[in-house]
C-alpha cells in the first residue's frame, strides 16, 4: 500500500485535493476545443525555395502561429496527467474488486455473495459512505463467511466508521451531529489467507445504532 496516497491527516488530504483539482482543470481545457484532437492544417511557405519558418511552428484554423504545437502540447500533457491519475488511485485503492455490496436507506437488510479465492488469498473490506450521525452512533458491517469445507462461518465485524486509511474525505461537525463522507477507505479487517482453494459464502449486513442518516453506503471486498 502506497502509504503517501492516503488521506492521514488535515494537510495531506489539502495536498492531495489540490493535486486533483490541477489534473482536472488540464484535461478540461484540452477537451473542450475540439481542434486538440489535431492541428486544423498545415501552411507551406509559398515561395518555393524559400527557407523554413525558422520559429518551426504550426498554425491552427485560427490562424495563430504556433497554437496547433501548443494545443498538441497541451493534450499531451492531459493525457499524462490522467493516465498518472488512474495509476494513482489503482495503486491506493487496494487489489481485485471481488464483490460490492451496496446498501440503500429502505433497503438495509442482508445481502449474500459467493466467491472463489486461491489458496494463500486474503480479503481486504473497504467501503464508500455518506452519512450523517449523532455522536455516540456506530455504522458496523456484519459479515459471515461460509467456507465450503468448514462446518461453521467465520464472523467478521467492520467498523465502518473508523478506517485506517481514507481517500477523498470531508467531515462537518455541527453540535453533536457529524456529516461524513469519503470515495473509497480501508478498514480495519480483514480475512485470511486461505489454506486452500476456496468457494467462500459471504452474507454482509450493516448494523446501525443510534440516529444514523444514510445517503451512501457500500462495502467492497477485493483480494
Amino acid at each position: 500500500m502506497g502509504g503517501n496516497c492516503w488521506s492521514r491527516g488535515q494537510e495531506s488530504q489539502k495536498t492531495f485535493a489540490v493535486w486533483l483539482g490541477g489534473v482536472s482543470a488540464v484535461i478540461s481545457a484540452s477537451d473542450l476545443n475540439e481542434h486538440s484532437f489535431g492541428v486544423a492544417r498545415y501552411k507551406s511557405n509559398e515561395h518555393e525555395g524559400a527557407l523554413p519558418d525558422s520559429a518551426g511552428s504550426l498554425e491552427s484554423g485560427d490562424g495563430m502561429p504556433g497554437s496547433g504545437m501548443r494545443r498538441l502540447g497541451a493534450r499531451a500533457l492531459a493525457n499524462a496527467s490522467a493516465l498518472g491519475l488512474t495509476v494513482l488511485l489503482g495503486a491506493c485503492t487496494g487489489g481485485e474488486a471481488l464483490q460490492r455490496f451496496e446498501f440503500k436507506p429502505n433497503a438495509m437488510g442482508s445481502q449474500v455473495a459467493s466467491l472463489d479465492v486461491p489458496a494463500g488469498g486474503e480479503l481486504s473490506f473497504w467501503n464508500s459512505l455518506d452519512l450523517s450521525y449523532e455522536q455516540g452512533s456506530s455504522v458496523v458491517f456484519r459479515v459471515s463467511i461460509q467456507p465450503q469445507d468448514a462446518s461453521k462461518p467465520t464472523e467478521v465485524e467492520c467498523d465502518a466508521l473508523d478506517p485506517s486509511m481514507t481517500l477523498m474525505s470531508t467531515e462537518t461537525q455541527l453540535q453533536d451531529r457529524v456529516n461524513q463522507s469519503w470515495k473509497v477507505a480501508r478498514m480495519r479487517c480483514g480475512y485470511g489467507p486461505v489454506a486452500g482453494d476456496q468457494r467462500l459464502q459471504v452474507t454482509v449486513v450493516p448494523i446501525l445504532s443510534g440516529p444514523v442518516e444514510i445517503r451512501r453506503l457500500v462495502l467492497e471486498l477485493k483480494r
